[in-house]
């Protein structure tokens, strides 16, 4: 009985440091105030990610570099989509581009999930940069939309808790970009929305 309960406590023990892959639904949901700030502007919203991998991060654990938290979809759609529906919320025409639209491209530039070393993971820092650039004839307007958290948990994050915490730090970004008075007002057709009258 004794030998039993050893295997099983080692099992167990092994079992919490070597971490097996997840794969992450990107899917952020923002909360937009609807409003008519866009007046039925055309915006085409094009979404990028600029990474140079495909992975968020590695959950950590005695084999970190497999155990890797992986999309399980497509992100440039899903970006656009969240940015679309927000701007659809704002009064803004963003699902039916005219031959006036103003091209919104949102580049998401960073998304790293960091546990902390170890073979045991309580604390994940996360940090996100999120750039969007509108271009209209000539004219350009950029926004940068940059976030950090740190996220401490009695036990390592489990796959819902994961996919939680990417997609809040996302939306939370996207939130900033849909909340950016000059951004809006150069999507709304002001051409130099900084400039003081």
């Amino acid at each position: 009985m004794r030998s039993l309960l050893t295997v099983l406590i080692a099992a167990l023990v092994v079992s919490g440091c070597a971490l097996s892959p997840q794969r992450i639904e990107v899917d952020p949901q923002v909360q937009v105030k609807a409003s008519n700030v866009g007046h039925n502007r055309s915006v085409q919203v094009i979404g990028v990610d600029s990474r140079g991998k495909n992975e968020f991060g590695s959950r950590g654990g005695v084999y970190d570099e497999t155990a890797l938290l992986i999309p399980s979809n497509d992100i440039k759609a899903a970006i656009a989509d969240t940015v679309r529906n927000g701007l659809q919320s704002l009064g803004f025409n963003a699902f039916n581009p005219t031959d006036d639209t103003t091209t919104l491209e949102v580049r998401l530039e960073q998304l790293d999930y960091v546990p902390e070393p170890g073979s045991v993971v309580n604390r994940v820092d996360l940090s996100l940069v999120l750039q969007a650039e509108a271009r209209r004839g000539p004219t350009t307007h950029t926004g940068t939309y940059k976030s950090s958290v740190e996220h401490k948990t009695p036990f390592t994050p489990s796959l819902a808790q994961n996919r939680q915490m990417i997609n809040n730090i996302l939306a939370k970004a996207i939130e900033r970009l849909l909340q950016d008075p000059e951004m809006l007002a150069f999507l709304a057709g002001a051409d130099f929305p900084g400039d003081s009258e």
